[in-house]
């Protein structure tokens, strides 16, 4: 005898959709509160020609180098001096484009080796086309230091170290659980920078320095 015999088909429709609609709850994917991106936007320099438009790809499996996904991050949030991003929307779009890790800086490595990353690049392109117009850097609004927004897709860490002319440039980011990660340069001697995790900055800028601008 089969369970739904007796009741209208309407009603097992019905009853059916609840079901999926519930696993479907179930299954969305939490929402990150530090995955929620506000900042301000400063230029730096003379206002680009013909205006400018901002796209935010990703650096997938490397630290430095060009972008090499799509623009698929819009702000939720955009005024002429700020904007938001949640990057809670676009997780699985960003999961589909990660890479093997495979560091330009070969002193630089990662553990578990099948850890995987992705650094968030803004670019500030002309409105009608695709050069870039200057270059972008997020800064902690306070001290105003240079930091990376880095996504690692599980527990890891990136270590390495190099001295060249005098000078020790050393990596020690930890990740302790999948997600977003600032990453900024830290003065540990006269001599010696360290690129290590940091507080999330209370107050973020994102600066385009246009081209022929002099600090």
């Amino acid at each position: 005898m089969s369970l739904t015999s007796g009741r209208p088909r309407a009603a097992v429709a019905v009853a059916s959709l609840a079901v999926l609609a519930a696993l479907s709850g179930c299954a969305r994917a939490p929402h990150h509160a530090g995955w929620v991106i506000h900042s301000a936007l400063e230029v730096a320099g003379p206002p680009p020609a013909g205006g400018y438009r901002l796209a935010f790809p990703y650096i997938v499996g490397d630290l430095y180098g060009s972008p090499n996904t799509g623009n698929f991050i819009v702000p939720v949030r955009r005024t002429p001096a700020a904007f938001t991003l949640d990057l809670n929307r676009t997780q699985a779009a960003l999961q589909s484009e990660l890479e093997p890790t495979d560091f330009t800086l070969r002193f630089l490595r990662i553990t578990p080796a099948a850890a995987r990353i992705a650094r968030l690049t803004p670019v500030a392109l002309q409105r009608a086309g695709i050069d870039p117009v200057g270059t972008v850097d997020w800064l902690d609004a306070r001290s105003r230091n240079p930091l990376m927004l880095l996504y690692i897709d599980r527990p890891a860490r990136i270590e390495g170290a190099i001295t060249r002319g005098g000078e020790t440039i050393r990596y020690d980011i930890r990740a302790a659980k999948p997600g977003y990660v600032w990453v900024g340069g830290i003065p540990a001697g006269d001599h010696d920078t360290l690129y290590t995790v940091v507080p999330s900055p209370q107050h973020l800028i994102l600066t385009i320095t246009t081209r022929g601008h002099s600090p």
